[in-house]
């Protein structure tokens, strides 16, 4: 009697996975000048550059990418922050201008996460 049982295709899956796997991990990042939804699909961060006269220096600030928004609009909280004093919000050294603040760039940047400190 002969064996007519199938071989098993247990090797073949485990390759076609780890070359799934592999793949997903290589993709590139999005451009920099990918739309708001391609950039939003990634984690990103917003690195705003704000100038005044009267501050010494650009402050640098970083946001989230907000869903369905440019990198400009997502730094506008912060620059109505700075050209308001009803903020309490500390941005750019805890100073205490509070008018005369431009935005001077927004850049989209992959989201670094924090090193939580060890215990």
């Amino acid at each position: 009697m002969s064996d007519t049982r199938r071989p098993s295709s247990l090797p073949g899956a485990l390759l076609l996975s780890l070359a799934l796997l592999v793949a997903l991990a290589l993709r590139p990042a999005p451009p920099a000048d990918a739309s708001p939804a391609e950039q939003a699909a990634e984690p990103a961060q917003v690195a705003c550059a704000f100038t005044n006269p009267a501050y010494s220096g650009a402050c640098r600030e970083s946001v989230d990418l907000l869903p369905g928004r440019t990198p400009a609009e997502s730094c506008k909280p912060v620059l109505d922050c700075l050209n308001t004093t009803a903020c309490l919000k500390n941005y750019c050294q805890a100073t205490t201008i509070r008018s005369g603040w431009k935005l001077e760039s927004a850049k989209v940047e992959p989201k670094v996460e924090k090193e939580r400190p060890r215990s």
